[in-house]
């Protein structure tokens, strides 16, 4: 049920004086009004926290956040430090294990977990030094046939660029 209040009396109309009076006497501010402590704590760590932005700002001239924050590079979900880094592997369908690799030895060894024997098992380890020296060992193509590729493309690409247009003979104007 809806009510509804109808003013259509004019004894029941409220006086003008006596309703901005009330709302007046709401809208005055108590001046003996007691803060408590968790307001006061919450002020006081907003101004602190107001002083430190000040700060920041004024100390880094206008820069909030440090600019190596800006680019940081993607890396893979590997874990390391001090040369050594550790990077987890699917090994084969249900086989499960990490790569281990020592960048200052120029070593990598796999480990794959057993998990019947619950224990974690060297599978390979191989120093790669001298494999970085080779250029071509089983890849196809080779990288000379991708060189000669490439030259070929970049001569085609000049030999077309420096030829003029050739004009069609028959929309040449005669000669008088």
């Amino acid at each position: 049920m809806v009510r509804e209040a109808v003013w259509s009396f004019p004894e029941a109309q409220p006086d003008r004086r006596t309703f901005r009076a009330d709302w007046s006497q709401a809208l005055q501010l108590k001046t003996d009004r007691q803060w408590s402590p968790v307001a006061i704590g919450l002020m006081v760590n907003a101004a602190m926290l107001l002083g430190i932005l000040v700060v920041l700002i004024a100390h880094g001239r206008g820069q909030v956040v440090s600019t190596a924050f800006a680019d940081v590079p993607q890396q893979a979900p590997i874990a390391g430090g001090g040369g050594v880094f550790v990077m987890p592997a699917q090994l084969h369908r249900d086989v499960w294990g990490c790569y281990l690799v020592d960048v200052d030895r120029q070593t990598l060894c796999t480990y794959e977990y057993r998990s019947g024997e619950r224990a974690l098992v060297l599978t390979a380890a191989r120093h790669f030094r001298y494999d970085l020296s080779l250029k071509n060992f089983n890849t196809y193509p080779a990288w000379y046939d991708l060189q000669k590729m490439v030259d070929d493309e970049a001569n085609a690409q000049r030999s077309t660029e420096s030829k003029p247009p050739v004009q069609n003979p028959e929309s040449t104007p005669p000669a008088q």
